[in-house]
């Protein structure tokens, strides 16, 4: 016996009616990463991204413009054109892709909530989180930055829900890979035909940005891999091209991102086999929190590897600077995004101050950890939000590994332990146009929303299997000459409704 609920696929619809186990899909929903979709795409021989939604053009145009500029990529038209110097004041290009990203992010969260949803996941939390940059501006010493870059942060969230709504996740990572891939041959493209002094850093402002897309690049491709099985030749393509890309940019934040993304990978991949597999793939990561804490213990061993000094390239030199500052206001902090801008005089003492010989003053843009400039701009009442936000997402990251989107959840996993190796030395989920911004946000969603739909197929498969042994009841009745119950009847009756 099948019992199915009408669905905008035909696939769907025709494998309903084909027989076979009961399985209940909830209206309007494709399920993908449910084991109702894993066996309409193994019997079409398609896995992963190659099972599409219909889906508008313009609808797709806005998906890729949002993650460009989540990813700083367009940033190059105003360079290539009006050039670049230290405290560069918005122009109109850099303004008209401003107001594109606020339309875009509009039309993207009109689209994915204009129809009822099924899928349901927690929006209140993020926009709230969202919300706090924009309220500091109340107590902010640079207000007019705060109120831009603020404002700019809470439509990248409201943006993330849209695209959530409106897409999945094996389109997401199909979507990042293409564009790191491509961010990739177009920083190499530049690199020989327009060859720039100084470091690499492609297409984009600084080495650091290009080595954190070029990370993102590879996260993208391994989850491809693992859902392609047997095909992996592209993404596999791109996974080694970004990772070319990383090294030739000298970031050597990314580059241990990278590998740790290819080590837990692996770890992923054994632990989803199951079986004695998973407890070996267990063990491995016991093993490396305890190498992660050895190393943390002699860091010296990683500068030498790395070819670091100590300083970690002058970082930790204004880090107690940093720290007085957060001292003098710990609650509230001192406004997002505003600590650090050209009006603020205390950010050019602190660079006064670690000047040293040097004839010209560094101009700081951030307090290089992660930790501490969560401190600084918002203070603990706003760290405390994101830090539980993220144990939020971490905690539905394990629960999709071991349940409906066990992929997915792995890819969540190395995202969530990327951002806090990014974060030992750069800014990180504070940039609105920064790659692991929207990719926190939206991975937690799509996480959420998988929990929701594998608990509402739960919830509708039990009360079809009461509703057919009701079935089953009043048959044997009818057929003993026996009139069934008018209670069981009504109840019969009410089963079926639901």
């Amino acid at each position: 016996m099948t019992i199915h609920q009408p669905s905008r696929f035909p696939e769907t619809r025709r494998h309903a009616a084909s027989g076979g186990s009961m399985h209940v899909v909830p209206r309007g929903e494709s399920y993908r990463d449910g084991t109702h979709d894993q066996e309409l795409r193994a019997r079409r021989g398609r896995t992963g991204p190659h099972v599409r939604f219909e889906r508008h053009s313009i609808l797709y145009v806005a998906l890729v413009f949002f993650l460009l500029q989540s990813m700083s990529v367009l940033a190059i038209i105003d360079r290539s054109i009006y050039g670049e110097w230290p405290g560069k004041p918005g122009d109109k290009i850099t303004q008209t892709l401003n107001l594109l990203t606020i339309f875009t992010s509009l039309f993207l969260f009109w689209w994915g909530t204009r129809k009822i949803r099924s899928a349901r996941f927690n929006r209140i939390l993020p926009l709230a989180v969202a919300s706090l940059p924009l309220i500091s501006v109340l107590w902010s010493v640079a207000p007019g930055v705060t109120f831009t870059q603020g404002l700019a942060y809470f439509f990248v969230v409201l943006g993330a829900i849209g695209f959530v709504e409106a897409s999945d996740g094996d389109e997401l990572m199909d979507l990042v890979m293409l564009i790191c891939g491509l961010s990739a041959v177009a920083s190499i493209v530049q690199f020989f035909i327009f060859p720039e002094p100084g470091d690499f850093r492609g297409i984009f402002s600084q080495k650091n940005v290009l080595g954190q897309v070029m990370a993102a690049g590879v996260l993208a491709g391994l989850h491809g891999a693992r859902i392609r099985g047997g095909r992996p030749f592209r993404y596999i393509c791109v996974i080694t091209l970004c990772t070319i890309v990383a090294f030739m940019s000298k970031s050597s934040t990314s580059i241990m991102t990278i590998f740790m993304f290819l080590w837990l990978d692996m770890l992923g991949r054994f632990y989803l086999k199951g079986k004695s597999t998973r407890i070996i793939a267990i063990c491995l990561a016991i093993v490396s929190v305890a190498i992660v804490i050895f190393f943390a213990m002699n860091a010296d061993l990683i500068f030498d590897v790395l070819g670091k000094d100590a300083t970690l390239t002058g970082r930790t030199l204004f880090w107690p600077y940093v720290i007085d500052k957060i001292g003098e206001k710990p609650i509230l902090g001192w406004g997002f995004c505003a600590f650090w801008s050209l009006s603020n005089p205390l950010a050019l003492q602190i660079a006064e101050a670690i000047r040293g010989d040097n004839w010209f003053t560094f101009i700081i843009p951030n307090a290089h950890n992660g930790m501490l400039e969560f401190l600084l701009q918002i203070g603990f009442v706003g760290t405390v939000f994101f830090v539980f936000l993220w144990l939020r997402n971490f905690v539905l990251a394990v629960r999709c590994m071991n349940g409906p989107a066990g992929q997915f959840g792995v890819s969540s996993m190395l995202l969530l332990i990327g951002i806090l190796v990014i974060g030992v030395s750069e800014e990180v989920l504070l940039a609105a146009q920064q790659i692991w911004t929207s990719l926190f946000f939206m991975m937690g969603f799509i996480c959420e929303k998988q929990l929701w739909l594998a608990r509402a197929a739960r919830m509708s498969t039990t009360t079809a299997l009461q509703g057919s042994k009701q079935a089953r009841h009043f048959g044997v009745n009818l057929a003993a000459g026996r009139c069934p119950d008018v209670r069981s009847l009504d109840s019969y009756s009410t089963s079926r409704r639901q």
